[in-house]
Formats: C-alpha cells, structure tokens, sequence
C-alpha cells in the first residue's frame, strides 16, 4: 500500500476531524473551505466526506467501542491518535466496503505520517482488538434511552427528551434518519427554467437528479457534483432542503406584494420569495450580522433578483426598524438549535448545551413579536425552525398566540403545503421524508383583505 502524504483522502479527512473536534470548527465548513484549497478527484471528495460526516455522526457510539478495548481513558489519549482511531474505527465498524485489513493498516501508516510514529504500536493493537470485538449488542440494553443513544449514536440527553416528547418509537426512528446520508437537493429558479428542462441540461453536465416528493421546486441529486455545474453559477438553480422550500409555500407570497424576512441569511428563503413572486414587488431581507448582509446580496445577484432589498438589524428591535403594518407577508425564520439537520451537520448534536435551548425560547418569541407588528390586517405571519424541539416551535407559538390576541392560526396551511397540519402547524421529522426535520406555522392576523 502506497505510503500515506499530506495529499491522501486519509490525512485530509484527519485533519479536517482534528479541527472539528479540538477547535469547534464546523464539519460542513471546514470541509467546503478543505475542497476550494486542494480539489480532489469526485471519488476521493467523496470518501473524504464519509469519513467526516461518518465519525461525527457515530462518535459516542465510537467511543464507547473505544472505551471497551482501551485501558486508559480515551480522554487522556493524544489528541492526533484519538482521532486516527476514531476515524478507523468508523471505517472498521460502519463503511462495508473497506476492507478490515485496510483500515488497520491505514491508521497505523496515518499515525507514522502524522508524527505519531512511536505510537503506531498502539493503534494496530488497540485496532485489531476493536475488529475481534466488533459492534456490541446496543438494542439489547434494557435503558430504553441509553440503548437508543448508543445504537443511533446521539447524545443521552437530547434522546431522553424526545422519548418524553414523542415515545420511544418515534425517537428511534428519527434517531436512525439521522444517522444516514444526507441528499444534496436543488431548487429550480422557476424565473429562468421549470423542473424538468433543469434536469435535463444538469444530465449533459454529468449531473443525475430525481424529482423530490415534498416540493415541486425541487430536484434530488443521485450521481455527480452539481456545485461544478455552470449552470448553478448562472442562477438557474439554488442548494435547499425540502423542507425549507416548503416555507416560502407556508407564506405564499404573490406578485407585487411587500414582503419581510426577519431573520435572512443567507438569503435562500427571500430568494425562494422572490422568485415565487416572479421578482415582481418587494422583499426586504433583514439580518442581525453586517458581513451576512453581503452574502444575500451576493445570492440575489447570481439568481438575477432585482426585488431583494437588505438590511442590517437585531430582529428583535425590528419594531423601531421597520414600518408598522407595513407588509403582506412576514417571515421569522427564527435562529434555532438545528436539531432536525442532524444529517447534513451532525456536529450540532455534541455541540448543543441543553440550557441554551431556554434561552434560544425567549429570543425567538421576542424576535416574532416585534416582527409581527410590521405585519398588515389581513396578511400572513410565518413562524419556522430547522429544529424538533417543542420548546422552540410548539411552546413558542402557544406563548405568541396568548400574548397577541389579534392573530389566529391559519387553518389553510394544509392547502398551500399539501402535508396535514395540526391547526396551521407541522412538524416534519426528518424520517418521514428524507429531508431536514422543519417545524412551520403559518398565522393570520385579523381584519383587511390581501
């Protein structure tokens, strides 16, 4: 086997690990910034991306594995060599297709490449052991939580909630969704091509997609790179979720309306507004962070937007920011804990403090009280999360409603999302559809006509 460099997809994916797990860089980032420095073969990209997302994803079941074989605790353990096991032992347990003898030899080539050398000792023995044990029995643990915690590799807290929010079988089916792979999904610029015509021209580009199932703007990546493709240059399609395309359908913005999005970056959501509205009216895309500001100008350009408009502002002072009663729609894409995309940024798991999701409560009611206000009689008021906790979603639109007796929940919603809705609200888990875990409520505030 050839001798592990700088260059191989091993030595990349470590480093790219070490950052993210002794630096809190985020995985999805430090990956995008690893590929713009170094390009790679799609093979390679992609086994770099495994291996990544893989160990993050697995990681306490990871160290449990590595806990059983070690004699030291893990924690005292080099920082480089931790996360060559780690990595290999992802590679021994979870990836079929590399072969054991491979992701031994590997780590222990990794660990000389990697100034590790007096320990390779170490990782072939700590390795060989791992791959004679092999995965224990996890389903068999009589703790319900701690059994799906350890099977579905998530942390023993965030399982215990949702098992007393949703049960154990819910849980345990969320759980496994989160632990899969990611889709990359596209949305259609419907202002410069439908569906059907992106698909093809992305085929001539060695790009094979399939309608997705949620949305009708959207197209599911099964084969290639679309990020390569031209076509995302010149606007004619945009990276979204489902899920999150199924927000702009909640708000139902129409041609020559006045629109707010509250809280905008990076943009995809006003763009998705504006180009429901064929660019014709107004959306004013407000965002707390000056340098983020740039970033939603920068999307609405490459999409040729002209209705897109930006500011910067705390959203919770949006009062004072904005006229009253001024718009037809108002969006508050609220700043959440991202616990329902697990899949496409498992680190989000082992970063959140559970104290922090209370806190991440009050700013979100706070945010779409003072937003509401700029909403006029009549229109709509869309409340949205990338997260399933009740505290974030449920518990704040309940807190709202009590608070502002003017807004009603829109009963409608189901029409305009074609999913059933609990009373103008829904909650998707990222089971049920293969896409982000989102949680949407669309409110009506009384009097007027839009």
């Amino acid at each position: 086997m050839a001798k592990t460099t700088d260059k191989q997809p091993r030595m990349r994916a470590a480093k790219i690990l070490d950052r993210v797990f002794f630096e809190r860089a985020y995985s999805h980032m430090a990956l995008n910034e690893a590929f713009r420095k170094h390009p790679l073969e799609e093979v390679d990209a992609r086994f770099i991306t495994e291996v990544v997302y893989g160990t993050i994803k697995r990681l306490n079941t990871i160290d449990d594995v590595l806990g059983r074989v070690m004699k030291n605790p893990l924690r005292k353990t080099d920082r480089r060599v931790k996360t060559i096991l780690r990595m290999s032992v992802y590679q021994l347990l979870f990836m079929d297709r590399v072969p054991e003898r491979a992701a031994i030899h590997e780590g222990v080539e990794l660990a000389k490449a990697w100034g590790r050398g007096g320990l390779k000792g170490f990782v072939n023995g700590v390795l060989r052991n791992v791959a004679r044990q092999g995965l224990p029995d996890y389903p068999s643990i009589t703790d319900p939580v701690k059994s799906i915690a350890l099977s579905t590799s998530h942390p023993e807290w965030l399982v215990r909630k949702w098992v007393h929010a949703y049960g154990e079988t819910e849980t345990l089916a969320m759980c496994e969704a989160n632990v899969k792979r990611a889709y990359t999904t596209l949305r259609v610029n419907r202002l410069q091509t439908d569906r059907s015509a992106l698909q093809a021209n992305l085929e001539t580009d060695g790009v094979k997609t399939t309608p997705g199932t949620l949305a009708s703007d959207s197209l599911i990546v099964t084969e290639g790179q679309a990020m390569h493709s031209e076509r995302f240059e010149k606007g004619a399609f945009s990276f979204q979720d489902e899920s999150s395309m199924l927000v702009t359908y909640a708000l139902d913005p129409q041609p020559r309306m006045h629109v707010l999005d509250a809280c905008a970056a990076p943009g995809g959501k006003a763009a998705h507004i504006a180009e429901r509205m064929e660019d014709d009216g107004e959306v004013l895309a407000n965002d707390i962070h000056a340098h983020k500001e740039a970033l939603i100008a920068e999307q609405a350009e490459r999409l040729g937007l002209e209705s897109i408009t930006t500011q910067t502002g705390d959203a919770v002072e949006l009062a004072a920011n904005v006229e009253a009663e001024a718009y037809d729609r108002v969006l508050v894409d609220a700043p959440c804990s991202g616990l329902g995309v697990l899949r496409a940024k498992p680190d989000i798991k082992w970063q959140t403090d559970p104290k922090e999701i209370e806190t991440l409560r009050a700013l979100q009611l706070n945010i779409l009280e003072a937003a509401a206000q700029a909403l006029k009689p009549g229109g709509i008021l869309v409340y949205s999360t990338c997260t399933v906790m009740p505290e974030e979603n449920e518990d704040v639109i309940a807190a709202f409603l009590k608070n502002n007796a003017s807004f009603d929940l829109d009963d409608t919603l189901d029409e305009r999302l074609g999913l059933k809705t609990e009373r103008g609200q829904r909650l998707i888990f990222p089971q049920q559809y293969d896409s982000d875990g989102f949680f949407i409520a669309a409110m009506k505030k009384r009097g007027g006509r839009i």
